[in-house]
């Protein structure tokens, strides 16, 4: 999450206050961050996988105020 939080995604959305905060997971925190990062970087070659940590889904997780972003 680090990684992609200072390689382009913006992370500002999953930080306290945000709307993407909630729940307060790790597991929450990088999904927003890692969808940030694929969808910024993707056309210079950016890649999702994360070491595995990563995958790809075809259903937007958006929730509540909380607003996925697709480029």
């Amino acid at each position: 999450m680090d990684y992609a939080c200072g390689s382009g995604a913006d992370c500002s959305m999953a930080a306290p206050g945000g709307p993407c905060y909630l729940p307060d997971t790790l597991v929450a925190h990088a999904s927003y961050a890692f969808n940030s990062y694929w969808q910024r970087t993707r056309v210079a070659g950016g890649t999702c996988d994360f070491g595995g940590a990563a995958m790809l889904v075809t259903r937007d997780p958006s929730y509540d105020g909380c607003q996925y972003i697709y480029m």
